[in-house]
């Protein structure tokens, strides 16, 4: 009987030993994953890692060297309605003239519009004005990431996003 009881007692040890160990390996990468997440500087991107962390995924490894290479490469008239999408900065313009290259109404009555730059356009609200192409237009944020597009001169604007990537 003293055997049985000593070789389940063993048995029994062993067996709690090989269930702890992987979560405790399982712990160790947890903290090094948090000690990763809180090294990031951006807010955003911190809680996002933290989130991510948390569902249980592996957070992205992304190097700071490509997100600060691509903002110092596109000037903040280029990365204009769309710098929240990545890293957003204080540096933003709230406004910006631009020149219309071509305006088009989809199948849905809304403006389609691309600048001059390159950037594409639509349009979000319902709202109608005319929109010729020989006009100066700016862009200017609003509240929580929107933008709107109005005419120089004219009291009403459209509100409008940026489509292209």
């Amino acid at each position: 009987m003293m055997k049985l009881l000593g070789l389940g007692s063993v048995v029994g040890c062993i067996s709690l030993a090989a269930l702890w160990a992987p979560n405790a390996l399982a712990q160790d990468s947890t903290a090094q994953q948090l000690a990763k997440c809180a090294t990031i500087e951006n807010p955003l991107q911190r809680l996002v890692c933290y989130d991510k962390i948390a569902a249980g995924e592996a957070p992205a490894e992304r190097s700071a060297g490509s997100v600060n290479s691509r903002a110092q490469s596109a000037s903040p008239e280029q990365e204009f309605g769309r710098e929240h999408r990545e890293d957003p900065t204080d540096n933003r313009p709230d406004k910006i003239y631009v020149e219309l290259a071509d305006a088009q109404r989809n199948y849905y009555g809304k403006w389609e519009i691309t600048l001059k730059n390159g950037q594409k356009w639509e349009q979000v609200d319902s709202r109608t004005t005319p929109l010729p192409l020989d006009g100066d237009y700016y862009i200017e944020r609003g509240v929580f990431n929107s933008f709107f597009l109005g005419r120089v001169g004219e009291n009403r604007r459209i509100r409008v996003r940026r489509v292209d990537e």
